[in-house]
């Protein structure tokens, strides 16, 4: 794995710090929710709306990553010795934030060009004018793997996803207007019912979740890995929904996207960072056991390896379900976080992709 740059020291936080930040040691996915105490500005090498300071006429990709559910961008950086492009067509920094908003902070103040983000903060931003383009996908939420559920004690009067059982209940939300925010409102809407007047949202750490539910402090809440794990063989919770029965569709996850800008000025260099980016999520996808294993002992995560390599992990792709990112700008209007639909036409541009 290469050595990470001084600038990334510089800013005050490693890796492990920005995992420490947020009181967790991986949430499965919602970087977005975490409760960040941490600096979480990397410092950078280049103008997020320019080309870098790479060596030479090498560019160099400051990128803004989270600490879940980002496996094959996390497996590309320790493998970078063995891609085709990395060192040759550019050099990339790769900075960990432990959640959304510091990201896009970061890019804002011009330390990134290039970043993950959670697909409703993508909607979020395009509404705000930030010039940034979703490029490629990172994790989706699809039935054939991992996605979160909600989780209740054995004795619970939920018993499922139905006005009944969820009347007047307290539901764990990691942060407001979150990913996981988002999903318990949904839950609240396909009951017939609406967060506030039906339904209270608690803001609930994912550590603290198993606890709460076991303790009443909250009816059910929404667990990511390995929380969710924690919750089923540890403190005896069980599932009653999902996050796709909530939702009624499957979905993009985590999206990476790029400066706009820098995309003008640097499109071929973006298109040999994605076939580098691929060839990350197809190794990941050819042999997770031993990528999930090398991402653990290069620090990561902070989960045990032994039990980090068992956990289901999400659908990783390098192509975003567009169609998804469509329906998320709807849930978002229909639960009232935006008066009118975004106009996203122009957040992603997957021509970048390899064919």
């Amino acid at each position: 794995m290469p050595t990470r740059p001084e600038s990334g020291a510089e800013s005050g936080i490693s890796r492990r710090a920005a995992i420490a930040a947020s009181g967790v040691a991986l949430t499965g996915g919602f970087a977005g929710c975490l409760d960040s105490n941490g600096n979480g500005n990397g410092t950078g090498n280049g103008n997020g709306n320019g080309t870098g300071n790479g060596n030479g006429d090498v560019p160099t990709i400051t990128l803004g990553h989270g600490i879940a559910a980002e496996e094959p961008l996390w497996l590309m950086e320790i493998i970078s010795d063995e891609l085709d492009h990395w060192g040759e067509a550019y050099e990339a920094e790769f900075i960990p934030f432990s959640a959304n908003d510091e990201r896009l902070q970061a890019f804002q103040a011009g330390e990134l060009q290039a970043g993950t983000a959670a697909a409703i903060t993508t909607i979020f931003a395009t509404e705000s004018g930030l010039p940034m383009t979703v490029v490629a996908n990172v994790s989706q939420s699809r039935e054939e793997t991992f996605t979160e559920e909600f989780l209740v004690t054995p004795d619970s009067d939920i018993d499922g996803l139905n006005a009944e059982s969820l009347q007047d209940t307290r539901i764990g939300i990691c942060a407001p207007r979150s990913s996981c925010d988002m999903w318990a409102q949904s839950a609240a809407l396909q009951a017939g019912l609406e967060v506030g007047s039906d339904v209270e949202v608690v803001v609930t750490p994912f550590p603290s979740m198993p606890e709460a539910v076991n303790g009443g402090e909250v009816d059910t809440a929404m667990f990511p890995q390995p929380f969710h794990h924690t919750g089923i063989n540890e403190t005896g919770l069980e599932p009653v929904f999902d996050v796709i029965d909530a939702t009624g569709f499957e979905h993009d996850l985590m999206e990476l996207w790029f400066s706009t800008q820098f995309l003008e000025n640097n499109g071929e260099v973006v298109e040999l960072f994605l076939d580098d980016y691929a060839t990350a999520v197809e190794q990941f996808n050819d042999d997770p056991e031993s990528s999930l294993e090398m991402i653990a002992e290069a620090g990561y995560v902070e989960t045990p390896t032994e039990l980090y390599v068992d956990l289901p992990y999400y659908t990783y792709s390098v192509s975003p379900m567009t169609e998804s990112l469509e329906e998320i700008n709807s849930l978002a209007v229909e639960i009232g976080w935006l008066d009118e639909e975004v106009s996203i036409d122009h957040l992603w541009d997957l021509s970048y992709l390899p064919d």
